[in-house]
């Protein structure tokens, strides 16, 4: 959240202290580039579904959803989630009265690691459309000077942190010694090279 709150600084996002993070959802445009951009950093703040098996009548420890405070499941068309081919025969067993197909069951306590697994390959490959995006964008802006907002620093690594441009907004590695985290700086585009390697900002 502290993270949020600078990108939104960066990116002149009013933001008061008052004001709930819900509600400044609420106020933005996503037709604003700025606003665009602030929104997409938004899905940081969201963690992955987890998925628990439990059969048999047996429920888990956790039966609670964070976001909704009660008992919580879900199944949705097949084609949406992988475990949900798994719970789309579970529900059609349980209406006929009859019991789950054997390689339903067998495949269950395999699933959670499944679903994190390919959790974790979609936002790879959504975070490599972002990076090729935004090094198509600048690749004609090398040794270009930009106004920055140091966002983020690296766990242990105070040289190597996060800078987001106001214009363009996009968000880059940036390298340099002492980097103020939460303070603007003046960075210069130093590599932008689309399918080849990321883009990459020093202190100007």
């Amino acid at each position: 959240m502290a993270r949020l709150r600078r990108t939104a600084t960066a990116l002149r996002v009013d933001w008061p202290h008052h004001v709930s993070y819900a509600a400044l959802l609420r106020t933005l445009d996503p037709r604003e580039p700025r606003h665009a951009a602030f929104l997409q950093e938004c899905t940081t703040l969201l963690r992955g579904a987890g998925y628990t098996v439990f059969q048999d009548g047996d429920l888990p420890p956790i039966t609670t959803h964070a976001a909704v405070a009660a008992p919580y499941a879900h199944c949705t068309a097949p084609l949406r989630r992988l475990v949900d081919r798994y719970t789309s025969e579970l529900c059609l067993a349980a209406v006929a009265g009859e019991p789950p197909p054997a390689w339903v069951r067998t495949a269950l306590d395999a699933l959670p690691g499944r679903m994190a697994e390919g959790a974790h390959r979609a936002a790879t490959v959504e975070r490599e459309c972002v990076d090729l995006v935004e090094a198509a964008l600048l690749e004609d802006r090398v040794g270009d000077v930009f106004e920055g907002f140091v966002v983020d620093l690296a766990d242990r690594h105070p040289d190597i942190g996060t800078v987001q441009l106001e214009s363009p907004a996009v968000a880059g590695r940036v390298e340099g010694d002492r980097l103020p985290l939460g303070e603007r700086l003046r960075v210069r585009l130093t590599q932008a090279d689309p399918g080849t390697s990321k883009i990459l900002f020093t202190p100007a």
